[in-house]
């Protein structure tokens, strides 16, 4: 036996060991592997193997201490779980012998997890479900769940666009109090904010969208002088009704976004307001705010001005009736309109004419329609390619949502969309790209605006083999809304916002507010960052869940195709695992494994490039693929290359 000078000794030497053991706080960040990784606050990171992962949840805040891991390698060890935030599960209930799971439909949590027998709801295998976390597997072994609700199961009507929305927190309905608000509105009517407006019926406005378009936001007209163009962009006025904090704002805010599914729309703003009082219906008079912007032949955009006004759209036009306009094919609009839209596409050529000499023009590639039966089931997806009249309404927006940025930034006023260029740890590699395929003695600086899009256009006009563009934007930054009146380096402007889509996008409904107070010579009330934030993460939520829910459509259409049928696709995207490639006749994106290709194949980062002695995979490149395994529920399809 130890004698107490002994027990002692070893007490306080066990003391020292833990004293000089590091230790940290931080946040779990899963894999799609069984390990993660805990990142703390000053940005360090820490790896955490299977059995440590197997202790917490996905975005828990944990303590702990870190340990060699052998080869000079080092391994987080939880020690205490201070906060978790995963409480909603949603996916497949999975039955496995007698142990009853939810299999989560989740990219970060990639685990069964155990329901207990009386928290069951009679579920069945195979059930969509959503459940919530009533054990954390910290310090209890292992985590359990609850179901909160039994959703439907596979193959049921609508079961897609259900399930999504329910996982994304998406609802098409509004409460009691925001219809009756919507109602008060409806009575109350639009003459008393009318009188108020500066009249510019007389301009013959019209409104170019798709053919069922009912949430119209936007109208247009030009007029052509000696030495340009004044170009009218009106845009639908909903804050001029909607007052701030109301329910109806609280409701819009809390969308942040329409959100536009296969099947069906879910509006930011009720109906009654989004498509019909607040719409800019054809011969109807309607509130909107006016931009005017004085074009020189050139596209140079020398002047602008903002008007509070009333106007009536002459007519509703399609792009395809534009389209055929421009073309010089038969068409149905009125021929007194003929003139106005020659104007508005000569308009057009020139501010993208501009854009094209002196900012960057992304990128252009077909949309895909999916055409869904009476279950909301996909029977056909048609291929949309833009069109002159897409191109005409596009530059109109373009040249509207950077005027009022550049007009906000002179008043050191209002919110922005910021771009701030190549991601920083990628800019050694694109600047060296640029160096070896432009054959420069220097680097290039790509650090300002300026620079940056000078060497992006010289790349994108290079004769070189492979789509210097294309690997670029793979590296740039995602952009953000901020307060602060920064530089948009993906589309080339020196300030950048949206103020076109206040029918279906809560900031530029905030914008409107912020510029009416300007035009009055007043304060405006700007936002928190906080609530941009929320606002751009809601859109992000929702454009994810329109995603997922063409993605799972589309697969469920593949899957009832010829299984031996051979693809057109293209090459998006690639790292050094896979391919991501896209059917050219569909839009559906899938991926193909190279982990296991034959031969000795090398993935460079600098070009995004795949390499075996002479043959190379490189971006936007055909290749004709096949279907390896397909999964529809997991939006997940898997193809090989034909040879």
């Amino acid at each position: 036996m130890l004698d107490k000078n002994a027990l002692s000794q070893l007490k306080n030497l066990k003391q020292e060991i833990h004293d000089s053991t590091p230790r940290y706080e931080g946040r779990v960040r899963a894999t799609t592997g069984r390990f993660g990784f805990v990142n703390t606050e000053d940005k360090q990171q820490f790896f955490l193997s299977p059995d440590e992962m197997e202790k917490v949840l996905p975005g828990d805040q944990i303590a702990f201490r870190v340990e060699s891991a052998g080869e000079g390698k080092q391994q987080a060890i939880i020690e205490k779980v201070i906060k978790s935030e995963l409480d909603k599960l949603y996916g497949r209930y999975v039955i496995r012998g007698k142990g009853h799971f939810i299999e989560p439909d989740s990219d970060t949590l990639n685990r069964w997890i155990f329901i207990p027998p009386n928290k069951r709801m009679k579920a069945e295998e195979g059930d969509l479900i959503s459940a919530h976390i009533s054990q954390h597997p910290y310090p209890n072994g292992r985590a359990q769940a609850h179901i909160d609700e039994v959703i439907g199961k596979p193959g049921e009507d609508h079961i897609e666009h259900r399930f999504i929305m329910a996982k994304s927190g998406l609802s098409a309905e509004f409460s009691a109090a925001e219809q009756q608000q919507v109602a008060e509105l409806a009575e109350q009517g639009l003459q008393a904010e009318l009188d108020k407006r500066t009249d510019l019926t007389h301009l013959p406005f019209v409104t170019i969208d798709s053919a069922g378009t009912r949430d119209i936001d936007d109208a247009l007209y030009a007029e052509a002088h000696s030495q340009g163009w004044s170009l009218w962009i009106g845009i639908a006025d909903p804050a001029a009704l909607i007052a701030t904090g109301s329910e109806l704002d609280q409701a819009a805010q809390q969308r942040a976004t329409s959100s536009y599914f296969p099947d069906q729309v879910l509006p930011m703003l009720p109906p009654e307001l989004s498509e019909q009082l607040c719409s800019l219906q054809e011969n109807e008079l309607r509130l909107a705010m006016v931009v005017e912007l004085k074009v020189a032949e050139d596209g140079t955009i020398e002047s602008t001005n903002i008007h509070n006004a009333k106007i009536r759209s002459q007519a509703k036009l399609s792009y395809t009736q534009v389209a055929q306009l421009i073309k010089g094919e038969d068409n149905e609009i009125p021929a007194e309109l003929h003139g106005h839209i020659v104007h508005l596409h000569n308009c057009s050529q020139a501010l993208n004419q501009f854009r094209t000499e002196h900012c960057l023009v992304m990128e252009e590639r077909p949309d895909y329609k999916i055409i869904t039966d009476e279950q909301g089931k996909a029977k056909e997806i048609v291929k949309l390619e833009r069109n002159q009249a897409h191109r005409l309404v596009e530059e109109c927006m373009l040249a509207c949502n950077r005027s009022i940025a550049d007009w906000l930034a002179d008043k050191e006023s209002g919110f922005f969309i910021n771009h701030s260029g190549v991601r920083t740890e990628r800019i050694g590699e694109v600047v060296a790209l640029i160096r070896e395929q432009l054959e420069l003695e220097r680097k290039p600086k790509i650090q300002t605006l300026a620079e940056f899009v000078e060497w992006v256009q010289k790349a994108e006009q290079c004769d070189s083999e492979f789509p210097l563009r294309t690997i670029i934007s793979r590296q740039l930054e995602r952009s953000n809304l901020s307060l602060e009146a920064g530089t948009h380096f993906g589309l080339g402007f020196n300030h950048y916002t949206t103020f076109t889509s206040p029918l279906r996008k809560y900031n530029d409904l905030l914008l409107h507010r912020v510029i009416k107070a300007l035009l009055e010579e007043k304060t405006p009330e700007l936002p928190q960052q906080t609530t941009l934030d929320q606002i751009q993460q809601r859109q992000t939520n929702s454009r994810i869940a329109a995603s997922q829910t063409e993605s799972w459509l589309k697969l469920d259409w593949l899957q009832q195709q010829d299984k031996e049928a051979t693809y057109d696709a293209i090459i998006v995207h690639m790292n050094s695992a896979n391919f991501t490639v896209r059917l050219e006749e569909s839009g559906i994106e899938g991926t193909i494994d190279r982990r296991k290709a034959k031969g000795d194949w090398t993935f460079e980062t600098k070009t995004l490039t795949h390499r075996s002695g002479d043959i190379c995979f490189k971006l936007n490149q055909p290749v004709q693929v096949k279907i390896q395994d397909i999964k529809p529920q997991n939006r997940s399809v898997r193809f090989v290359l034909v040879d």
